[in-house]
C-alpha cells in the first residue's frame, strides 16, 4: 500500500481542508465544498506553474476514489487508508456521486483564473506550501528542539553548517540546497519586510530564526551559506545534452 499512498498525493492536497477531525469531513453542500477547495486549488495551480502536478491530476485521482467507494469493501485496497476513511466519515459528502461532482468542478476551475487570483486572499496554509524545503530545515534545525540549538555556543552560520554537514557526505548538495536558496529569495520577495516575515514564519508557522531579530538578514544568511558551499565544494552545475558525455551537478 506504500505506492498507493503516494499515487493519491494530489487528491490528498486537494482534500486537505476536510482531513481535520474538527470538521465533519467533505460537505454534502456543493457551495460549502467549493468554498473550502479554493485554497488547495490555488496551491495545485501554483505547483503546475512551477512544472509540477496540476488540478486535472487531482480530479482524476478523486474519480479513482469515487470508483473505489462505489465498489464497496473490495475497493478499499485500491486507495490509501486515509482517503478511504475520509470518504467513510463524510456521509453524503463522501458518496461516489459527491466525489464525482468534486472532480467535475476541479476540471472547470481554471476558467477565468486571473480574476480568481486577483480576488483571492491566500491562507497561511496555502502560502506555507511554497516553502517546503525552507520550513523543513527551519523546523528540524532551528525549531523548539532544533538540532542547531543543542549547542548554545554555535553561531548562526555554524548552525546552518550543521544542515550542510548532513547532506554533503551524501553528495546531494546541488540537488538539496538550490531549492532552499530559491525559497529564501521567494520569501524575501513575497513578504518584503521584517515585520511580515516574522509574523508569517515565527508567529504563524512557529519556526525559529537562530539568534537573529531580523528575518531578512536570517534568510539572506541561509542563502549565502548554502550558495558559498556550492561554489566552493561543487562548482558550476553541468548537464548532458543527450549526446556523448555526462558531467553531473
Amino acid at each position: 500500500m506504500h505506492e498507493v499512498h503516494f499515487r493519491y498525493a494530489t487528491a490528498r492536497t486537494l482534500l486537505a481542508p476536510f482531513f481535520s477531525r474538527a470538521t465533519p469531513g467533505i460537505p454534502a453542500d456543493p457551495a460549502a465544498r467549493e468554498a473550502a477547495l479554493q485554497a488547495p486549488l490555488r496551491v495545485l495551480w501554483d505547483r503546475s506553474e512551477r512544472g509540477g502536478v496540476n488540478v486535472y491530476e487531482a480530479a482524476q485521482e478523486v474519480r479513482g476514489l469515487a470508483d473505489a467507494v462505489a465498489a464497496g469493501a473490495v475497493g478499499a485496497s485500491r486507495v490509501p487508508d486515509d482517503l478511504w476513511e475520509l470518504a467513510a466519515r463524510s456521509g453524503p459528502g463522501g458518496e461516489p456521486s459527491a466525489l464525482q461532482e468534486i472532480a467535475a468542478y476541479v476540471d472547470t476551475w481554471q476558467a477565468s483564473i486571473d480574476q480568481k487570483l486577483a480576488a483571492a486572499e491566500p491562507t497561511v496554509w496555502e502560502l506555507s506550501q511554497r516553502f517546503p524545503k525552507l520550513t523543513g530545515m527551519l523546523d528540524l534545525y532551528f525549531g523548539q528542539d532544533g538540532i542547531a540549538l543543542e549547542d548554545e555556543d554555535l553561531s548562526d552560520e555554524d548552525g546552518i553548517g550543521l544542515y550542510v554537514a548532513t547532506w554533503h557526505p551524501l553528495g546531494a548538495c546541488s540537488w538539496r540546497f538550490s531549492p532552499v536558496v530559491a525559497e529564501c529569495a521567494e520569501a524575501l520577495a513575497l513578504f518584503q519586510d521584517d515585520t511580515t516575515l516574522r509574523r508569517f514564519f515565527a508567529d504563524e508557522l512557529g519556526l525559529g530564526s537562530g539568534s537573529h531579530t531580523s528575518w531578512s538578514a536570517w534568510l539572506t544568511l541561509i542563502s549565502e551559506v548554502l550558495t558559498t558551499h556550492l561554489r566552493q565544494e561543487h562548482g558550476p552545475c553541468s548537464w548532458t545534452s543527450g549526446r556523448e558525455g555526462h558531467s553531473p551537478c
